[in-house]
């Protein structure tokens, strides 16, 4: 049975660390829905509640603990549950499994009381116990929960009170757990899911979720079906009680127009990743458009300083300089995306406007290499020491983004080449650091994003820098719970990032999807995750 949610929800934590706070408003295109304050979606009368949904590829491991990959995070999220959650239009911190919780003061431990009846998917009673050992299976994966180890950087096991009651302990403090607790990366799933091994997991996982997974074919299709007797839905959903929608088909459909043509023809309920030149094409009242932009790290490219010319500097910031921002934004066709002006994207709580910095300077760009020794070929391409100034970028999505910068690079003399390869291929290297730049986006709404990615003991490490100075910044404003102290290390991380260049921004994204018009209630959490359960089919 489902209900429309009241309107007050006074139910809250005993204590909360302050986050640091950025507008992180959804953004509402062509009638689409978007934040916490939307209006629920009211199904339709004698309509079948059964959507198709296609996505753009394949999940490849349906374990949103182990995942980073956003097609499986799009069917993690259906299938399980936070701790807490966080509102998209705020930054608040609200209850969702749990009803309550208590940081100290030093932020070394969170203790946290579960709400009561909630159960998983297979029947198993969601207690303190089984808490304790998502966590301690989250740290037991190392890399392969890269993500999730990162929220829990200092974790030193769980304290279980009662069924109920539990403090999770670190080892330092760990300011951003906090919002860690609200990702689908530490969402809590069964204990027999979490005591299966990795690959077992990849392939099926039981949660509390609104939906419960009832097929997966790799490289094929994913179906997802309505969790009966559901009513633990975070104060932020907009109604109470089991979801609307019955099933969600996910066909795997990686060509862009196969999607978008099959949204017109009515094959499709609802796509993922509109192309931004089809925005306008799909902002009439035959769709919707569900748009939210990605906090954390914008589409970068995120350099591996012990690669060839990379570990020169001056290579790195004649990168950065040789970028047209905007005209990159152009050629990509985006109308909600923009121009980066930060190595945290704007609507990431902590960022700063450092424009001035990422701003377009070919001519700079050029004596800057001149200045390093290098001299212009007859192809155009500078060279020194009889090698070429040529670097590759390894990527598994955004090739226009990428195309766009090898035209920018070209006209300063620097020859970028592209890898595109799968997202298997992609995470593989990563493991390996066989490559000289990464092509990717980290999505967080907190600044320790950046620690996430660059610093030497994150399990999520993409940048292979070897900077003292970062690391020690990195790693102190983690730890720091002074709001102003903290953005103040957060302000210096920023700076230090883009102008020694170890993180080079190419476009700030949204995450886009489209649904015909009588599809409603599609919503995104705070990290532009999406969340099905206020979803309804209002009419044929």
């Amino acid at each position: 049975m489902t209900t429309p949610r009241p309107v007050s929800h006074p139910r809250g934590g005993r204590r909360l660390a302050a986050p640091l706070i950025a507008g992180l408003a959804v953004l509402t295109l062509a009638g689409c829905a978007g934040g916490a304050a939307e209006t629920s979606a009211t199904p339709g009368a004698d309509v079948a509640q059964d959507i198709v949904f296609a996505l753009k590829e394949d999940p490849t491991c349906i374990d949103p603990q182990q995942s980073s990959v956003t097609t499986s995070l799009i069917v993690g999220r259906q299938l399980t549950d936070s701790l807490l959650d966080q509102n998209p239009d705020t930054g608040e911190i609200v209850p969702w499994l749990a009803s309550e919780w208590d940081v100290s003061d030093d932020l070394t431990s969170y203790t946290f009381t579960l709400r009561d009846g909630v159960t998983f998917s297979d029947g198993t009673p969601l207690t303190s116990d089984a808490v304790a050992a998502n966590f301690d299976a989250i740290v037991a994966l190392g890399a392969s929960a890269s993500l999730a180890n990162g929220y829990l950087a200092g974790y030193a096991g769980t304290d279980v009170t009662s069924d109920t009651e539990f403090t999770v302990n670190f080892s330092a403090p760990n300011v951003q757990f906090q919002q860690g607790a609200t990702t689908i990366s530490l969402g809590i799933l069964s204990p027999e899911t979490v005591a299966a091994p990795a690959e077992t997991r990849c392939a099926s996982v039981a949660g509390t979720g609104p939906f419960v997974l009832d097929s997966y074919v790799p490289n094929d299709s994913v179906k997802v079906v309505r969790r009966d007797g559901y009513d633990w839905a975070s104060q932020l959903r907009q109604h109470e009680g089991e979801a609307y929608l019955s099933s969600v088909t996910f066909p795997i459909i990686s060509e862009p127009s196969v999607r978008t043509g099959g949204l017109e023809s009515g094959e499709y309920d609802v796509i993922q990743d509109v192309p931004y030149v089809d925005e306008s094409r799909f902002s009439t009242g035959d769709y919707n458009l569900y748009a939210k932009a990605n906090p954390g790290v914008p589409n970068s490219l995120v350099i591996n300083t012990t690669r060839g010319p990379l570990g020169d500097e001056a290579v790195r910031q004649a990168i950065s300089k040789g970028l047209d921002r905007d005209q990159i934004n152009i050629i990509a066709g985006s109308i909600s995306g923009q121009a980066p002006t930060s190595v945290l994207t704007s609507s990431t709580p902590g960022y700063k406007d450092l424009g001035d910095v990422l701003a377009y300077d070919a001519d700079g760009a050029k004596a800057l290499l001149e200045d390093d020794g290098w001299t212009l070929g007859s192809n155009g391409i500078y060279e020194k020491d009889g090698q070429p100034l040529t670097v590759t970028v390894t990527a598994f999505y955004a090739q226009d983004v990428l195309e766009a910068a090898q035209i920018d690079l070209k006209k300063v003399g620097i020859d970028l080449q592209l890898k595109m390869v799968s997202s298997g291929d992609f995470f593989g290297a990563i493991a390996s650091g066989d490559y000289d730049m990464l092509g990717a986006a980290l999505t967080r709404t907190d600044p320790d994003a950046l620690r996430t990615l660059l610093s030497t003991a994150s399990k999520s490490r993409w940048g292979i820098v070897d900077d003292a100075e970062l690391e020690t910044l990195l790693q102190e404003q983690s730890q720091t719970a002074d709001t102003a102290a903290r953005q103040e290390l957060v302000d210096e991380i920023q700076q230090m990032v883009a102008e020694r260049a170890y993180v080079i921004p190419t476009l700030e994204t949204v995450q886009l999807h489209g649904s015909r018009a009588g599809v409603e209630g599609i919503t995104f959490d705070s990290a532009a995750r999406l969340h099905l359960y206020d979803t309804a089919v209002v009419s044929d």
